[in-house]
């Protein structure tokens, strides 16, 4: 079996990372994977890679130097066509038996967009990921309280300038053209990686067509329990009390909670001892706690001695989908208090691998964090359920074993030509 990936970015933020685990996953099982990409990382993988841009990247950095959102949005258009033209010809060349989707929204400037999952489809089969709501909606990654990507998003959109951004008078265009694609592609399936966006894909745009909810997979080889006092040895941290780490690409971003850290800190016992792991520093000093900043770890080893470490995962995020922080952490014997938002039901179950807020706010998850530590305090730290959860559901083999499954059934006509 030939599976062609799209994703705008190869190997560079949480939906990268699951979509290239996916991949060296099909390459060991003996599928043939091709990613095509907007932006290669340069670094040799199981799979084979292909940039696909065409001229989009000339475009993409005088877009950025642009700043009227309008403007942007031209420089957009006049890429598509090329970037089409780019993908027919790849296809053409490839002949997969099934493309899959993963973050389209990354290559916006590039020429990407939605269209690419029609011309998609007059190649082969097609599954498209829901990472985030973009594939939903008419140009928000989260929706948060907005329920307008239902029954149409429009001009009233209240955050049609945050990333990634779209004037206001193109959303409703934007979410129709999403309509007519999906009605349009008649052998296409969605892979949902929480039950969260599973209900709200099938609320939407893909009511009626089939959305298969395949969680994330990693391998647990690389991500697992290092013991607690090697691990804290290796960080340069004392062995006794409470450890608990903050983990998120850039500290400071909202959309990942960085909003909800000051009420959060304030309401932490002092000298608490805080690892964060991440870019930036979020403000937790003057408030007492102990903190320990660890930059941006890129390497699995290093993030699964960090994980091992801690006695709690800080997950404040407002809205996530399945977020591979929470799962590695649980992978490594590492409990997560997080907010009762998006899919972290499914990874954080109290009394099993974590606790959730009993409210979706700062106060709530002040809360939380505090019933938790209690909890450890007491011994009932969760560390071994939240390995085993991680081997019954979280493998990578699982995911790809899954996946394997979809596109058989979907890919038929393909396969058989």
């Amino acid at each position: 079996m030939h599976i062609v990936m799209l994703s705008d970015w190869e190997t560079r933020g949480g939906a990268a990372v699951a979509a290239s685990r996916l991949a060296a996953g099909l390459v060991a099982a003996g599928a043939q994977v091709t990613r095509l990409v907007a932006f290669p990382d340069g670094q040799p993988h199981p799979w084979q890679t292909e940039y696909l841009g065409a001229g989009g990247f000339l475009l993409r950095r005088t877009a950025r130097r642009v700043a009227p959102l309008e403007a942007r949005a031209i420089l957009d258009r006049l890429a598509r066509p090329a970037a089409e033209t780019a993908l027919r010809r790849a296809l053409l060349r490839l002949r997969p038996d099934v493309v899959h989707l993963h973050n389209l929204h990354g290559g916006a400037g590039a020429g990407w967009s939605p269209r690419l999952a029609a011309v998609a489809g007059e190649y082969a089969s097609v599954v498209w990921t829901l990472h985030d709501m973009w594939p939903l909606t008419g140009r928000c990654v989260y929706s948060y309280t907005c329920e307008r990507f239902v029954t149409g998003c429009n001009t009233a959109c209240p955050t049609a300038r945050s990333y990634p951004a779209l004037p206001p008078r193109l959303v409703g265009p934007a979410w129709e053209e999403r309509h007519a694609l999906v009605a349009a592609v008649p052998r296409l399936a969605a892979v949902a990686p929480s039950r969260w966006i599973a209900a709200q894909a099938r609320r939407g745009l893909w009511a009626g067509r089939r959305v298969e909810r395949i969680p994330y997979g990693l391998p647990l080889d690389y991500w697992r329990p290092l013991p607690r006092d090697a691990a804290r040895r290796a960080l340069g941290l004392p062995a006794d009390g409470p450890v608990v780490l903050l983990a998120m690409p850039d500290l400071n971003d909202p959309r990942k909670g960085a909003d909800l850290l000051p009420a959060l800190g304030a309401a932490l016992p002092r000298g608490l001892t805080v690892l964060t792991m991440g870019a930036g520093r979020p403000p937790l000093e003057a408030l007492g706690l102990r903190v320990v900043p660890l930059g941006f770890v890129r390497a699995a080893e290093r993030q699964a001695t960090i994980f091992s470490a801690a006695d709690l995962l800080i997950h404040p995020a407002p809205q996530d989908n399945l977020p591979l922080t929470v799962q590695e952490a649980l992978a490594c014997g590492t409990p997560t208090a997080a907010l009762p938002v998006g899919g972290l039901p499914d990874l954080v179950r109290p009394g099993q691998t974590g606790w959730l807020a009993a409210t979706p706010d700062a106060a709530g998850l002040a809360a939380v964090v505090s019933e938790a530590l209690a909890a450890i305090a007491s011994g009932n730290d969760l560390r071994e359920r939240c390995r085993a959860v991680a081997e019954e559901e979280y493998g990578v083999e699982l995911m790809v074993e899954r996946h394997l499954a979809l596109y058989r059934e979907i890919g038929l006509p393909s396969l058989l030509r």
